[in-house]
């Protein structure tokens, strides 16, 4: 490598550090009824398709947990809010 250059290592995957640790996962998958980490199918409003795929919950929710509360999730890289579900099934 030249003097003057830099390596940005642009080779190397991109892995995101998961939005919230497993255990208040679990709590607020029970307080808000969804299987956040399971490999689900889910029916999102104005999406074409169905998306299979690893239910991921994107930013954890204010606490206290108040169930009523938006979620921003995620499947397949697809993100949507848990108001956009139309319907899930745990495979």
């Amino acid at each position: 490598m030249a003097e003057h250059q830099t390596d940005l290592r642009l080779d190397v995957g991109y892995d995101p550090a998961p939005a919230v640790v497993s255990e208040l996962r679990e709590e607020i998958a029970a307080a808000w009824g969804l299987p956040l980490g399971q490999r689900v199918e889910v029916s999102v409003k104005n999406a074409r398709c169905a998306l299979r795929g690893v239910l991921e919950l994107r930013r954890a929710p204010d606490y206290p947990w108040d169930g009523r509360q938006a979620l921003q999730l995620a499947v397949a890289g697809f993100v949507f809010s848990s108001r956009e579900m139309e319907r899930w099934t745990v495979l």
